[in-house]
């Protein structure tokens, strides 16, 4: 028997007092995500700023055969790649390090095994811990992911572009800038966080914590 993904979602998401649970609204798949953990959530938002990714889906359920006997894992995430040429398909799970830790002879044989199932689909397997990205790069993701799921005016956007120059400038310093008025300030500052969303302004995800001190700059000076 050829191993192979059989279908996925596998189950409905219970509340639990152990994890947090929910669902995360995603704009690549168009729908919600059903998550078991902050983790897999945060694996989530990762994969809607992945330009690479054209989708993933949860609980993806593969099944293969172990010396002789058929075998199936329920996995954390299944990733489709939009250029299949660059990067296969994916599957990866989301654990912490102290599960890693608690239970690693389990998981060894169970990674080993998927490990050996997605080489026989011509796909990847990855690993996606507490530390594989900065709790600070999360943060601005989560920041930044509210203004791709809501609609914010354009009326600004021209100032504001031609209101930065070469130089990097304070968000708040580039608000202030063009207007006084608290209600327009409030309106300009997420425009600027609207256009951050659409790569038309940069700033460093992995410095630190996005506030309107944060430096921004035009997306051509980007690196």
């Amino acid at each position: 028997m050829k191993s192979k993904i059989i279908s996925f979602p596998q189950r409905k998401i219970k509340k639990s007092y152990r994890s947090v649970t929910g669902h995360f609204p995603s704009i690549k798949n168009h729908r919600n995500v059903a998550y078991e953990s902050t983790l897999e959530r945060k694996l989530f938002l990762t994969l809607e700023f992945d330009n690479e990714v054209d989708s993933y889906l949860e609980q993806p359920r593969i099944t293969t055969k172990i010396n002789g006997r058929s075998k199936t894992y329920n996995l954390d995430c299944y990733v489709k790649y939009i250029d299949s040429s660059k990067k296969n398909d994916a599957i990866i799970e989301a654990k912490y390090l102290s599960e890693l830790q608690k239970k690693k002879k389990e998981l060894e044989i169970k990674f080993n095994n998927v490990q050996k199932a997605v080489d026989e689909m011509n796909m990847d397997f990855f690993l996606f811990t507490d530390e594989t990205q900065s709790d600070t790069y999360i943060y601005n993701l989560d920041f930044l992911y509210r203004y791709r799921q809501q609609s914010v005016s354009d009326q600004y956007d021209n100032d504001i572009l031609q209101a930065i120059t070469t130089n990097p400038i304070a968000a708040y310093e580039l608000a202030n800038s063009l207007s006084n008025k608290k209600l327009e300030y409030f309106q300009i500052s997420n425009a600027i966080w609207a256009l951050v969303m659409q790569g038309k302004i940069c700033f460093d995800l992995y410095k630190e914590e996005i506030t309107m001190n944060t430096l921004i700059w035009r997306n051509h000076e980007c690196h």
